[in-house]
């Protein structure tokens, strides 16, 4: 009775540790809108790791973008969630590797 108990027990704790691991971003469509203020991101998901403004060339509007990379447990692999913001509002989110274009771009560290 003993030695069933302890099998139990020792297939419990392998079964929840197999299924603790992330696999599925908490960026998704559950968990960000689009028009949220860049106010509602970061109290939801904490600071970004770091944060850009770029401004565009022909209409002088400017955008601010916050990096937040995700680590994922299964195949020790990484995400960066580049999240948009125009006018203080989230207009676009992606998931990839962070661009290196040619534009001008101010870089901060929060």
């Amino acid at each position: 009775m003993r030695l069933f108990l302890i099998q139990t027990i020792s297939i419990v704790l392998i079964l929840a540790s197999l299924t603790s691991c992330t696999t599925r971003s908490k960026f998704s469509s559950e968990s960000v809108s689009i028009g949220m203020t860049k106010e509602q991101v970061i109290s939801k998901f904490g600071q970004p790791y770091k944060s850009a403004f770029t401004k565009n060339k022909d209409t002088g509007e400017m955008e601010e973008s916050l990096f937040y990379k995700e680590n994922f447990n299964l195949g020790n692999s990484s995400i960066t969630n580049i999240l948009t913001f125009k006018d203080g509002k989230l207009v676009a989110l992606e998931q990839g590797q962070e661009s290196n274009t040619n534009s001008p771009t101010i870089v901060t560290h929060p």
